[in-house]
């Protein structure tokens, strides 16, 4: 009874552990869903979001860039300096020196330093450029996002697809089994030639080893649709959306994202603001500085109680005005370049946005004319067999030309599943591409 017990627990056990390890999906949504919250390269964009932000805190701070600088020495003058005074301050000759050793041995300093910058011209444009990443950041992460959920939709399209054309594959080798039988049956009655035994057992094969290289492309489908959503490999993933082929044409589909070319304006904004930098980098900056400190000095010790701390303290304006140098001109003709291309770059990407964006609806129309074409050709290519086989049948057709007509029914519907998610797949880059921007 206890071992009864035992081998029921680890049943329970190992039927939960399973369950942890399986991930199912039946809809792209669903598997967006996940990515979203699994993936590392949004996760990363996260990350370089907040970074943009301290950043801009920093630059935030940087506008008055207060500064502190806090001093504290302790000088134990071993050997104290000589220096030569008049002999006759002393009851000497005139016109002779005496050599008095100055000072104390023993110093002590502790001072703040405060500095505060009130006209700093480049603290103003770091402020401007640390915003623009701010911005830029967020809309890298989106083309990241939308372009990570257009491989996944690739993958997923490409899974439902193959899985399709696996079913549709085992279904027709039972077909081409038959056939096999048949022409071995006929061959044995001297019906038929060799040749022919030979072509139905090749086709046989064939469709047997494109079986196999189905499978094979449909495993590595769903693990590189586990990289992509950066699914563990000890996870199990499997898609089970059910397929469907009543895809009405979507009429007035359209998109305009823009993202590339806002990328590409907040670049060269960025350069725009490097070269304002650099420009501004000439100006004087005027700070507010201060001075407040304690110093002791004594012949016997450090921290002497005979002696006092002395406190002395300042308050003033300081303005730093920068030499004009060969590099710092070489710089700024360098970002007033770079401000150009950047530019010009921009214009090239919204010309490259629109035409993208125009694409993909040619592509979703193309896509779906191809479909329906893929539909007729298999509906006329699977009447073409029928007749093929009743001909064949009734001895009234070659065998070379039945199995020509299977292998063409079958291509067309294979074709017709490929076709079906190549649609799927274009359909579905219009939506991201309108909800991601």
């Amino acid at each position: 009874m206890k071992q009864l017990l035992m081998l029921f627990g680890f049943l329970l056990v190992n039927q939960f552990v399973n369950a942890q390890n399986k991930l199912e999906f039946n809809s792209i949504g669903s598997l967006f869903n996940y990515a979203e919250n699994h993936s590392f390269s949004i996760k990363t964009g996260e990350q370089q979001v907040l970074l943009a932000k301290w950043q801009k805190i920093s630059a935030q701070a940087g506008l008055v860039n207060f500064r502190m600088q806090t001093s504290f020495s302790l000088t134990d003058n071993v050997k104290l300096p000589i220096t030569y005074f008049p002999a006759e301050a002393f009851g000497g000759e005139p016109g002779t020196f005496k050599e008095v050793t100055t000072g104390q041995q023993f110093m002590g300093n502790f001072n703040f330093a405060p500095q505060i910058d009130i006209i700093n011209p480049i603290s103003w444009t770091k402020l401007k450029s640390a915003k623009i990443n701010t911005e830029l950041t967020d809309i890298n992460n989106l083309i990241v996002k939308k372009a990570l959920f257009e491989s996944i939709s690739a993958g997923y399209y490409n899974i439902v697809s193959l899985k399709e054309q696996i079913e549709i594959s085992q279904k027709n080798l039972f077909t081409a089994d038959t056939l096999q039988s048949i022409m071995q049956n006929k061959y044995t009655e001297g019906i038929v030639r060799q040749q022919d035994l030979n072509d139905a057992t090749i086709n046989k094969l064939s469709l047997e080893d494109k079986l196999t290289q189905l499978e094979i492309s449909l495993n590595q489908q769903y693990y590189a649709l586990k990289v992509l959503c950066d699914i563990p490999q000890n996870e199990e993933l499997t898609i089970t959306e059910n397929v469907n082929y009543n895809q009405p044409f979507s009429i007035g589909l359209q998109t305009n994202n823009q993202l590339e070319h806002k990328s590409s304006l907040l670049k060269a904004d960025l350069a725009k603001e490097d070269l304002r930098e650099n420009r501004l980098a000439q100006y004087p900056t005027v700070s507010i500085v201060a001075y407040d400190g304690w110093q002791q000095n004594s012949k016997n010790e450090f921290f002497d109680s005979n002696s006092n701390w002395v406190n002395s303290q300042y308050i003033g304006l300081r303005l730093s005005m920068p030499f004009p140098d060969i590099s710092r001109f070489t710089l700024t003709k360098s970002a007033k370049i770079n401000k150009t291309i950047s530019e010009l770059d921009a214009e090239h990407a919204k010309h490259e946005n629109d035409i993208a964006n125009i694409q993909l609806v040619l592509d979703y129309q193309k896509a779906y004319s191809q479909f329906k074409t893929a539909n007729q050709i298999y509906l006329l290519k699977e009447e073409n067999y029928q007749m093929a086989s009743n001909q064949f049948n009734a001895s009234i057709l070659s065998s070379d030309k039945l199995l020509i007509a299977f292998d063409d029914m079958l291509a067309s519907r294979l074709n017709y599943s490929a076709s079906l998610s190549n649609l799927l797949y274009t359909k579905s880059k219009i939506e991201i591409n309108n909800s991601i921007q």
